[in-house]
């Protein structure tokens, strides 16, 4: 057979039987895991559109294969690969396990058959389209489409659809991506052309090169071209259809919705989004017939008569007339009401087709079976009518007429009704570039989830990411992934001073984190903290030169902490300007701050307190990385990668902090360690935003250090405000929601809104799944979600090998506000894989 194409350009497909249908592509949007306001303003958004729609418009969601030379691609084209000779080996690793996996997408369309620009037009279109489908038949060259006509045809489709509403974005399909939906559509299961993306350059002169393309054999049940003919396949076993072309043989399996429930809400109606979660790619179309509601109701009210003249025949039994017959009348009147109620109110005729395919006629029919067994819990009902198999695989085409067999399967529905089914709304997540950060798992295959770090600053947005999930969940993997991503492209093409950065605390005792630094790409700096330390972190000598400001904002707000003074107290006070008359000097330092504390304490009882705290801290040997003038000032400009390591700190439990009585009795050395803490998230803090020309970012793990203090969490606050600005970002953890902004403050709410990039790993607990929850952005009510994140995350108990294939699955909430399911993938780096866990039993398991 042959496609009824004969012409394409731009958007449009003029048929061979006359009529000239325009395909745009559609932006799907994430549902799934969407907050409800998101799902209701998609709802909205659908009923509008299919409302403004005339005729018989034709939806279409197909599944493409993914091309893994485009990923890696995506990866490199904006990296100085010279510059990252291992991030150029990582892209070819990553090219390697892509080939090896089965990675599909989805992609969705809107076609509409164009109605005749008049009387005449029609019958010109039909002459026409005959006249050249005469001349192919004889070898002749067809008369092609005049441009005249096609300028025409283009504004008309461009007045269209400005009378659709706005809310469901589409752009008008290019030509390579209407002859792609063919070609796919032959070619499901084999090796099909990769999806353009819509940019290519129009290629003129198609006429008879694209009936050439049209010229495909398919048989109902598969057939044998090449022996002899044998007798007809058994149409009742063998449901399928073998569609064979000079590529292979395809073998599909189509199926129609034959019933719907009698009654159906959200979520339970989103059929049509649900396809998008099963374990195998499915393919499906509409094809709508939308009819006006003032002229559907005259049909309505007759249906009403039939009905009461029905239940009239039981007026003399004792029983009366059945239950159903009630129950029609009641739908009925309750269908006439809604009709009626708004005069934009339409009725649409829905035709669905489904299409499976597999490696053989057996996996083609399994697939389809085990699809019908998916929905059948739910009384969605899908047939494979016996010997149509052809006509629902036309049904699926661009230009085809509606077959036949579809009009016995149309479901009647009104606008709502139908969007309810939520087409369209297939998961997409990432950014078009970046390093490849995960997978994505839909429709029965792997999507590549690209991140690039650097991309918040350059559209006006923040960088920042958090990770939440209890020990073992992945948090710590995923961060670590997201460093290594900055590290290895931060040299960009086209600027030469450009690099990735990275400032880390590190707080584990057996130093995971500079032990993973020391394996990224660049260089690595690390800055112990204890009573070996080697340089200084003197607030007063770290930043006199560049901003005094800074000095005497950072050295008050450490002192206020390791002191216990408040900053308007009579004490607070006397530090203030002790700092202030101090940086007024040739050298200020500590130890200055000190002499002149103790020169003022002869008439200020507060500077006389104030200058014997600091002695007694000064003695400690823990604080000797502040106090000893001795030491060098930290330079933390010059390696790629800088790493403090504070384990020997102690600090303060979250419940002593959330005591007033109990901090009034914290340890000393855990009141040192809280405010060397802070002092060191500073000098974080202005590393990170040193040079605009580098990204770098600040790696807070278990941040609870960092916001349990007023001091802390402003400057988390700065960083996220300011790294838009300054080309960085913060990347903070925790178990807790809270500990990342606490919901209590108002701080807190506004660092939580800055953060874009939110990942939530599994969480055991329902309090803190559903604070996580509310985190992400979503229904903290939502049981599936709840259960999701308790149980359905990297589940626990699982076999070894089944644990090591779900590790690091996660909710990902991306920079454009799309949540969706995936699992993070450690970079194919083998100095990484050794040292990116911290499970001490097994290398595969998340941190």
């Amino acid at each position: 057979m042959r496609l009824p194409i004969r012409h394409v350009q731009q958007n449009l497909i003029f048929t061979t039987h006359g009529t000239v249908w325009a395909v745009w592509r559609v932006a799907a949007t994430n549902y799934s895991h969407a907050p409800a306001a998101v799902k209701r303003r998609r709802l909205k958004a659908l009923e509008g559109l299919f409302k403004a729609l005339t005729g018989e418009p034709m939806l279409m969601s197909l599944c493409p294969q993914i091309d893994p030379t485009a990923v890696v691609r995506a990866m490199v084209d904006d990296i100085d690969l010279e510059r990252a000779p291992r991030y150029e080996r990582l892209g070819h690793a990553v090219l390697d396990q892509l080939e090896t996996m089965e990675l599909t997408g989805r992609t969705d369309w809107l076609a509409l058959p164009l109605p005749p620009l008049s009387q005449k037009d029609a019958v010109l279109s039909a002459f026409r389209a005959a006249r050249a489908e005469v001349a192919l038949q004889l070898g002749l060259m067809p008369a092609v489409v005049t441009d005249a006509e096609v300028q025409r045809r283009l504004e008309q489709a461009q007045r269209i659809q400005a009378q659709w509403p706005s809310g469901v974005s589409m752009r008008p399909a290019s030509e390579a991506e209407i002859l792609w939906i063919y070609g796919h559509s032959a070619r499901r299961g084999l090796a099909e052309p990769f999806l353009p993306d819509g940019t290519e350059t129009p290629v003129r002169g198609r006429g008879r090169n694209v009936a050439a393309l049209g010229e495909i054999l398919v048989a109902e049940g598969g057939a044998d071209f090449t022996t002899a003919p044998a007798l007809p396949a058994n149409p009742f076993t063998r449901r399928f259809l073998q569609v064979s072309s000079e590529w292979g043989d395809s073998y599909q399996a189509l199926l129609a919705l034959s019933e719907m429930p009698e009654a159906f809400a959200l979520p339970g109606a989103a059929y049509l989004q649900q396809l998008d979660d099963l374990a195998y790619p499915v393919d499906w179309t509409a094809r709508l017939v939308v009819v006006p509601g003032a002229k559907a109701e005259p049909k309505i009210r007759k249906r009403a008569r039939h009905l009461k003249a029905q239940a009239a025949e039981y007026e003399g039994d004792p029983a009366g007339p059945p239950a159903a017959v009630a129950r029609n009348q009641a739908d009925n009147e309750e269908y006439h009401e809604r009709i009626t109620a708004n005069r934009r109110e339409v009725e649409i005729r829905a035709m669905v087709t489904l299409a499976v395919w597999g490696d053989s006629p057996q996996d083609a029919m399994d697939r389809a079976a085990a699809l019908a067994s998916d929905f059948g819990s739910t009384d969605y009902t899908f047939s494979r009518p016996a010997g149509e198999q052809t006509s629902l695989w036309q049904a699926m085409l661009p230009g085809c007429r509606t077959p036949r067999v579809m009009v016995g399967y149309a479901q009647i529905l009104l606008a709502k009704d139908f969007a309810m089914a939520m087409p369209w709304c297939g998961s997409q997540l990432g950014d078009e570039r970046g390093g490849l950060y995960g997978l994505q798992v839909a429709s029965g295959g792997a999507r590549p989830v690209l991140i690039d770090p650097a991309r918040g600053p350059r559209e006006n947005a923040s960088a920042s990411m958090a990770w939440l999930g209890e020990l073992g969940a992945g948090k710590s993997v995923g961060m670590k992934t997201a460093v290594y991503n900055v590290l290895a492209r931060g040299h960009q093409l086209g600027r030469p001073g450009s690099r990735g950065r990275a400032v880390i605390v590190d707080r584990t005792t057996d130093q995971e984190w500079a032990r993973f630094a020391q394996a990224c790409p660049g260089t690595t700096q690390l800055i112990r903290i204890d009573h070996t330390a080697a340089v200084s972190l003197d607030p007063l000598r770290l930043y006199v030169k560049t901003s005094p400001q800074v000095a005497a904002r950072f050295t008050e707000s450490f002192l206020t902490l390791l002191l216990g003074v408040r900053p308007m107290d009579l004490e607070g006070v006397a530090l203030s300007e002790a700092v202030q008359a101090v940086l007024a000097r040739p050298e200020p330092s500590m130890r200055a701050l000190m002499d002149e504390l103790t020169a003022r304490s002869a008439g200020d009882t507060a500077a006389h307190g104030l200058a014997r705290k600091l002695a007694a801290v000064a003695r400690k040997d823990l604080a000797r990385v502040v106090f000893d003038e001795t030491l060098p000032v930290v330079d933390t400009q010059r390696a790629d990668s800088v790493v403090f390591l504070v384990n020997s700190l102690a600090l303060p439990k979250k419940s002593e902090l959330a005591s007033e009585h109990r901090m009034q009795r914290l340890e000393f050395e855990k009141v040192l360690g809280r405010a060397l803490m802070y002092l060191i998230a500073a000098v974080s803090r202005e590393t990170a935003m040193r040079s605009r020309d580098e990204f770098a970012v600040t790696v807070f793990d278990e941040c609870w250090w960092l916001t349990s203090s007023d001091e802390g969490l402003e400057l988390l606050l700065e960083l996220v405000r300011d790294g838009r600005k300054r080309n960085a970002a913060a990347y903070v953890g925790s178990h807790d929601a809270d500990d990342i902004g606490p919901a209590d403050s108002e701080k807190g709410a506004i660092v939580r809104g800055l953060i874009p990039h939110r990942f939530v790993f599994r969480q055991t607990s329902r309090t803190l799944a559903a604070r996580s929850l509310e985190f992400l952005g979503v229904d903290t009510a939502d049981t599936d979600l709840l259960d999701l994140v308790t149980g359905g995350l990297s589940p626990l108990g699982l076999p070894e090998d089944q644990r090591r294939a779900r590790a690091g699955e996660c909710l990902y909430r991306d920079l454009a506000g799309r949540i969706g399911l995936m699992r993070v993938l450690i970079p194919m780096d083998r100095a990484i894989e050794r040292v990116i866990h911290t499970t001490p039993t097994s290398e595969q398991a998340a941190a």
